[in-house]
């Protein structure tokens, strides 16, 4: 495994569980303030780390080198993967309004289709696409694109915010303890 790909699973780690704490969130009962302030926490995670950061990184360093290996842009996997890219990003406007309409089915409604389909995308990527990624692209080429991960990560999403959006779901992870 690659320095790059190990770096994309791990995201995709705390992408999910940020999905089971979202589940949670969902179906534990809570006062309506509080309910839509950790929505909205949650839709500015998915904005700053899912997409922006993580998804970031794929689209603009992994996606190009696959394609630069050989790897079909558009009809397979790759192609596939920025189809559900965006479909995600649809996902997360509809929860992002539902926020703001304070509108909590039409949320809830929106986060299960996000969850279900981040759920079946990062299995692909892990399953399918990391392993084709660390079969054609060398460990030295690896490394030099997880430092391009992290400039990406300082110079696109900003110094302290990853560490910021952990504190994010460590305070959730403590108030579902607290409601269990």
């Amino acid at each position: 495994m690659g320095k790059a790909t190990e770096d994309l699973r791990k995201e995709h780690d705390s992408i999910l569980h940020v999905l089971k704490l979202l589940d949670h969130m969902t179906a534990v009962p809570s006062d309506e303030d509080a309910r839509f302030q950790k929505y909205e926490q949650v839709v500015y995670f998915l904005q700053i780390f899912a997409d922006k950061c993580h998804h970031g990184k794929e689209e603009d360093y992994l996606f190009p080198e696959l394609v630069s290996k050989g790897i079909a842009a558009e009809n397979g996997p790759i192609g596939v993967m920025l189809q559900e890219h965006r479909t995600g990003r649809d996902y997360i406007a509809a929860m992002s309004q539902a926020v703001e309409a304070r509108a909590r089915l039409d949320f809830e409604a929106a986060a299960a289709g996000y969850a279900d389909l981040l759920r079946k995308h990062i299995d692909k990527e892990n399953q399918v696409l990391f392993v084709l990624a660390d079969q054609l692209i060398s460990d030295a080429q690896q490394d030099t694109m997880f430092e391009q991960f992290e400039h990406f990560e300082e110079s696109v999403i900003g110094h302290g915010i990853h560490e910021q959006l952990h504190t994010m779901i460590h305070g959730w992870q403590e108030d579902l303890e607290h409601h269990l």
